[in-house]
């Protein structure tokens, strides 16, 4: 019997738009499939399918995968920073908050498999994210999986600087430039009356009489950020 030297490629479980996905938007290929159909899979799905598996330990994976990419990544980029700034600034690149919004500029809801009802997945693209990238990891290896991450979303995706921009504390900022001084601030907050219930808030940040700067927020601490923010930028 003669042995073929060719196979019939096997058929792809996955859909044509997302191995297209897969490939132009992280540089992916897979090699096995089933990784990458256990990250689109969400928790919703399981009632239908009990014998599925859904994303949540690819979630768990992914996420100790990615604080330490981007810990590495922030440490080369940023050689004067101390401890304390780069883990303040890891913890906002890596907020559930800040992964949605990436999830979102990448238009991965696009490809999640879930139930779609009146109930909201607050970190559906966030944790799908993670799990996606726990499935490159063991497809792809952590060196593959590392670049992915790092040309496709940190430096595509990502801009650091509105990420520092965003997570500076112009309180702390404001305290200590007065502290030199030898000079104290005070901060009088206020609350708006305002319309749809809505509940704003208006600071004043003064010293020795002075008013330095005011904001409004929808709530006391980002009134007085705001304020200081302003103090700062006109002092």
């Amino acid at each position: 019997m003669i042995r073929r030297l060719f196979q019939r490629k096997k058929p792809s479980i996955l859909s044509p738009l997302f191995l297209h996905f897969l490939n132009s938007s992280l540089d992916v290929i897979p090699r096995d499939e089933k990784w990458y159909v256990e990250a689109i899979t969400h928790r919703s799905k399981k009632s239908f399918d009990q014998q599925g598996k859904d994303n949540e330990r690819l979630e768990f994976l992914g996420d100790a995968f990615i604080s330490l990419v981007v810990a590495h990544y922030l440490l080369l980029k940023f050689p004067k920073k101390s401890e304390g700034e780069l883990t303040q600034l890891r913890a906002k690149v890596v907020s559930r908050n800040n992964l949605n919004k990436i999830a979102e500029k990448l238009q991965l809801e696009n490809f999640i498999d879930y139930q779609k009802s009146k109930n909201t997945y607050k970190s559906l693209l966030g944790n799908c994210l993670e799990a996606l990238f726990g499935a490159i990891l063991l497809d792809q290896g952590y060196e593959k999986a590392k670049s992915s991450f790092i040309e496709k979303v940190l430096n595509s995706v990502v801009d650091i600087n509105q990420v520092i921009i965003e997570n500076r504390d112009y309180k702390s900022e404001l305290l200590m430039t007065f502290q030199k001084k030898n000079q104290k601030i005070e901060f009088k907050v206020e609350k708006l009356s305002a319309d749809n219930n809505k509940i704003e808030f208006i600071a004043k940040v003064f010293s020795e009489g002075v008013m330095l700067g005011e904001g409004v927020g929808n709530s006391k601490k980002e009134a007085e950020r705001e304020a200081c923010k302003k103090a700062l930028t006109s002092s």
